[in-house]
């Protein structure tokens, strides 16, 4: 009996019995062959989506298509999201100001050694698991004592390369979210490494298309699209990881409503951790100067993922992800009702809308000397006696301010 497989679950030994397409649209002269290499394997992955195997004439595979993937899901937070009650409570242990040089020590090590283990497996080295380790440590401990530190920086860093910068944004929002959610460290450091993994298949996508500045043809698209398949294809060649972390790379695409791939899986079919993924994935994609498209406010891209809950992302998920981050995240730029423009520092964690900013315009769109940091929470009266609030958000770049000059 002919079995429906997606080529991200091909393994040598198997039996092919039928392609997604004519064979004739295809390099293999044999209609019906057995896997014995990866050039075959990695061949039938460039060629085709999904193919039929015979089971019975080679191996069994570990998912298919015609019955959907039975992926396992972290009880743990699955529980969270019905309950609200926490496992771990995380208190801040030291101060924004307190943590920022350690912060910035671990954001710059973890930028400079994502671009090394991914360089080293796109020249074909195996990914360097311990490395990746080494990399999530640093910047989890600190986050865990405050999280604004590390996402300010974050925020206002420069960023060379979008694909390993994105890695490290999505690790250090993973970790945040993680902690918010009140997951064990243990938890949170799994989905964290599969935040800094998750396109780990992108090494195997030609540079020339992952850089192309114009609009991608139907084939050069479907080339990135596969870089789920090539990223889980690293993943469970790479000893010792954890499942999770394979899944997240898997499902990080996948939408809430079906609508997503590789598998157009949907619901609680998708692991959590991979509907954290997508969330976060698509949110940092947003706030992120990319060859193609301008960053947009951390703040407009909240609220659009808002507009997408129950379509691309479950509406628990999004709910919780909005009160980790606040309506006006750390690092955005916003103006004051009074005119003055800023930065959002930190945020005050019972009080989203009145978090710490650090002034930089006066009202008359003039900088100040000496940058002023004001407390919404306590100082929400300006020196005309009115009461202080934000009045709205920009993007990145507006009143000509660059954010990279406030990279403390």
């Amino acid at each position: 009996m002919e079995r429906k497989v997606h080529t991200a679950y091909l393994k040598t030994g198997m039996y092919i019995a039928n392609l997604d397409r004519p064979w004739l649209d295809t390099p293999f002269l044999i209609q019906g062959f057995v896997i014995r290499g990866d050039d075959e394997l990695q061949m039938l992955q460039r060629y085709c989506e999904f193919v039929y195997i015979d089971p019975e004439r080679g191996a069994a595979a570990d998912y298919y298509m015609d019955e959907g993937l039975d992926l396992p899901s972290n009880v743990k937070l699955e529980r969270f999201l019905g309950s609200n009650q926490r496992e771990v409570e995380y208190r801040d242990l030291k101060t924004v100001e307190q943590e920022i040089p350690v912060a910035k020590t671990a954001l710059e090590d973890a930028a400079d050694q994502i671009g090394l283990i991914m360089d080293d497996v796109r020249i074909g080295k195996n990914l360097n698991l311990e490395a990746v380790r080494g990399v999530v440590e640093p910047v989890l401990e600190s986050i865990i004592r405050n999280p604004d530190a590390l996402l300010w920086l974050s925020r206002l860093r420069q960023k060379d390369n979008y694909t390993y910068s994105h890695s490290v944004d999505n690790c250090a929002l993973a970790i945040a979210f993680g902690r918010h959610l009140g997951l064990p460290r243990d938890d949170i450091r799994i989905l964290a490494i599969g935040m800094l993994l998750l396109d780990i298949g992108k090494m195997k996508v030609p540079e020339a298309i992952l850089n192309k500045a114009s609009t991608l043809t139907e084939a050069e698209f479907q080339e990135v699209k596969r870089h789920v398949d090539y990223g889980v294809e690293i993943l469970k060649n790479t000893a010792d990881i954890d499942d999770s972390v394979i899944h997240i790379a898997m499902t990080h695409h996948e939408r809430y409503d079906g609508s997503g791939y590789p598998n157009g899986i949907e619901g609680d079919q998708i692991p959590v951790y991979g509907r954290i993924a997508a969330i976060i994935d698509c949110y940092d994609a947003m706030t992120s100067k990319r060859i193609y498209s301008d960053a947009i406010s951390p703040h407009n891209a909240l609220q659009q993922i808002y507009n997408w809950r129950n379509k691309f992302f479950q509406d628990e998920l999004v709910e919780q992800f909005l009160q980790c981050l606040g309506v006006y995240p750390t690092g955005s730029l916003v103006e004051m009702n009074s005119g003055e423009v800023g930065i959002v520092l930190s945020q005050n964690r019972t009080k989203r809308l009145k978090p710490r900013i650090m002034l930089l315009l006066d009202e008359d769109k003039t900088a100040y000397k000496n940058f002023k940091i004001i407390d919404l929470m306590t100082q929400a009266i300006d020196a005309s006696g009115h009461v202080l609030n934000i009045h709205c958000a920009h993007d990145p770049g507006a009143f000509g301010i660059d954010p990279t000059e406030f990279y403390l």
